[in-house]
């Protein structure tokens, strides 16, 4: 079994093992509509919609709702359908008081694993059930970056569904917003995704641990979101 520490650049065997991997099932809703009446909404203006949308999800338990800007959807998107961003990681660090949701080594952290599906929908597993089971490791959150009003109102709606509740609060915008900077890449130090599918043998995993650990300590997540606790 593969195990991930700091001290181990292990993106190669991931690559293969997840290229041999048929993929997880994506349960959230595929389409806005499914989830907002577009039809109904016609007239309104683009905070109009935002506040319907964050409100509903605020209501809605165990879904998040966000709102970014429509030039970081755009662009999330382009990336991950043109680069070969299909898998990525996204470490998910202790903070005071512990950490849940995945076994957490000497180092403070555990590794989800990503999966993008084509066109918009992302799947998040814990990578240590995945190197235990392939056939068996359980998603624990979906979302999906909804591009309709892109254009027209300047904004990317963003659906989670948080499918395995032992997150902490706030763990799980934390955990998305580092995977929208990440497939974003404009503000980033490097190119992580593209790094990782594309030219494993220079992705420095060390450095990627503590970039992504300041990421997750000091900034901001990008967009807002709506969550009954």
């Amino acid at each position: 079994m593969l195990r991930l520490t700091t001290r181990l650049a292990p993106t190669r065997p991931i690559l293969r093992s997840l290229r041999q991997f048929s993929g997880f099932s994506f349960a959230g809703p595929k389409d806005l509509n499914q989830i907002l009446d577009k039809d109904a909404i016609k007239g309104l203006d683009g905070d109009q919609i935002a506040s319907i949308w964050k409100e509903f999800h605020a209501e809605k338990k165990g879904t998040l709702g966000w709102v970014v800007e429509g030039s970081v959807g755009k662009l999330v998107l382009h990336r991950a359908n043109t680069k070969n961003g299909k898998f990525f990681i996204s470490p998910v660090f202790k903070e005071e008081g512990g950490a849940e949701g995945g076994e957490v080594d000497d180092a403070g952290y555990y590794n989800l694993i990503v999966q993008f599906f084509e066109p918009s929908h992302f799947v998040l597993a814990n990578l240590q059930d995945y190197q235990a089971d392939p056939a068996n490791a359980k998603p624990v959150i979906s979302f999906s970056v909804f591009d309709d009003y892109i254009e027209s109102k300047n904004m990317t709606l963003v659906r989670a569904d948080i499918i395995v509740d032992t997150f902490r609060e706030g763990e799980a915008e934390k955990i998305i917003g580092g995977i929208l900077k990440r497939f974003d890449g404009r503000t980033c130090s490097k190119d992580w995704v593209d790094i990782f599918n594309n030219k494993p043998e220079d992705f420095n995993f060390d450095e990627f641990i503590e970039d992504s650990r300041t990421v997750w300590f000091e900034t901001e997540n990008q967009g807002e979101a709506g969550k009954k606790e």
